[in-house]
């Protein structure tokens, strides 16, 4: 009776490990699936996260560029040889709104740099007259008034203006033109308190051109007032 059993308990035995294995096999793959969906999940969201941190990266760096843009990289600072009384006439002329590039700006920066180079021509970039006239536009004629303003603060500023025309007409009427034309700058700067002896105006009517006179661009060029400062 007892070797019959042995074998049904032997059986029985094999049943329960097989039983055991086959939910221990189930249960491994179900944390198998659970990883694999855990992956896919990171991936999909990775790629967002990923370009959401080069958005913030890519934000930093353009506000850092646009921070550096900003950065006026063509200041020039008050050479630090100026006595203290032309540092503070400069400094009252950096308050000046001045356009860039305009014939005040350039010679403010002339000051504050502080150099004796007498032979440095200075352009009016913005001043315009009334077509073939010695009429400066209102538009335009903010540059003459801006070099009072410079002229003003410094008052041992003397300086020579240079004017020429194209060689559009007649080669006298150029000669004349370019005379009025300084003189009507003249009269800008005379009526903004400058005195006459600080200003000598000279007239080149078409010569010395700069540019090509068969081209509208080179006339332009060429229709033009220059500035020397003789005396600082």
């Amino acid at each position: 009776m007892k070797s019959s059993l042995k074998p049904i308990r032997m059986i029985n035995h094999r049943q329960e490990l097989v039983m055991k294995f086959g939910f221990i096999q189930i249960l491994l793959a179900l944390l198998a699936l659970l990883f694999m969906q855990c992956r896919n999940t990171e991936k999909s969201v990775n790629p967002n996260q990923q370009e959401a941190a080069v958005n913030t990266e890519r934000g930093t760096s353009d506000s850092a560029s646009q921070k550096t843009f900003l950065v006026d990289t063509d200041y020039v600072h008050i050479a630090s040889h100026h006595s203290e009384d032309i540092k503070s006439k400069l400094r009252e002329l950096e308050k000046q709104e001045f356009s860039k590039g305009s014939i005040a700006d350039q010679v403010r920066d002339f000051l504050k740099r502080g150099e004796n180079d007498f032979g440095e021509e200075f352009k009016f970039i913005e001043l315009r007259f009334v077509n073939r006239t010695a009429v400066i536009d209102p538009k335009f004629g903010k540059e003459v008034k801006d070099l009072a303003v410079v002229m003003n603060e410094f008052l041992n500023l003397k300086i020579k203006l240079m004017s020429y025309t194209d060689n559009i007409g007649d080669e006298k009427l150029n000669e004349k033109l370019s005379q009025d034309r300084a003189e009507s700058i003249l009269k800008g700067l005379l009526d903004a308190g400058i005195s006459k002896e600080r200003v000598i105006i000279k007239s080149y009517g078409e010569k010395y051109p700069v540019a090509n006179n068969k081209t509208f661009d080179g006339q332009l060029l060429n229709n033009r007032i220059e500035m020397m400062i003789l005396h600082k």
